[in-house]
């Protein structure tokens, strides 16, 4: 049987994950250590459930070094104690935060709302790139929020980019019926002030299926 190691018996290495600028923020699965144990470090793929890390991939320091040699993991040069409950992030400072998972979460939906507020006053003043690139924070922050994909869809379909209009509504749907995604993109539309000849929608030129897999359904 898997052994089930207690949250509170270990502590937090780094984070199994090295992520460029352009994906921050974002919650990031932290490595493990069992405390007091240089080779015993644990990887994903695991669970955590009931204050228990369960079915993690164990690794000695000498593979934990190679992996971060490898750009798979980032490495910290200070340990944390890891508890339960809690969520561990990055800024778009490259910071790490380690934070009870409500904590976490609202700190990262006050981003996402910042920059869905900025998104439209740059649309306002037709800097469309500007807002685009204010969605992309955004949705990396909190991909529960549509209104990134909404803003970013009318700013496509505007500079006729059918292509990553298709996309984002591809990724809304799940979230919103079609039918209201469609109002959302309509009412933003309304909003670009200026055309903007030459501006290509590139929310997601770094990794185009990068927040698919990421996407919550939202609370009912």
């Amino acid at each position: 049987m898997p052994e089930a190691i207690p949250i509170s018996s270990l502590e937090i290495v780094g984070y199994a994950n090295r992520l460029p600028a352009s994906m921050l923020p974002a919650v990031v699965p932290p490595v493990f250590r069992l405390k007091g144990e240089r080779n015993r470090n644990f990887l994903p793929s695991y669970v955590i459930r009931c204050g228990m890390l369960c079915d993690a991939t164990e690794r000695t320091e000498a593979e934990l070094q190679a992996l971060a040699e490898a750009d798979e993991i980032t490495l910290f040069t200070e340990t944390k104690e890891a508890r339960p409950e809690h969520e561990l992030w990055i800024g778009l400072d490259e910071t790490d935060n380690y934070q009870p998972i409500s904590e976490a979460s609202g700190n990262l939906r006050g981003i996402a709302t910042g920059r869905i507020d900025l998104a439209l006053i740059a649309m306002g003043e037709g800097e469309l790139k500007r807002a685009e690139d204010c969605c992309r924070i955004a949705l990396n922050a909190d991909d529960r929020m549509i209104d990134s994909l909404a803003i970013a869809a009318a700013i496509a379909r505007h500079n006729r980019n059918i292509g990553d209009e298709r996309l984002m509504r591809t990724l809304a749907l799940g979230h919103v019926t079609a039918r209201g995604f469609e109002i959302m993109v309509d009412g933003y539309l309304q909003m670009i002030s200026e055309p903007q000849p030459g501006v290509h929608a590139d929310l997601f030129a770094d990794n185009p299926m990068s927040n698919m897999a990421t996407l919550k359904p939202i609370a009912a």
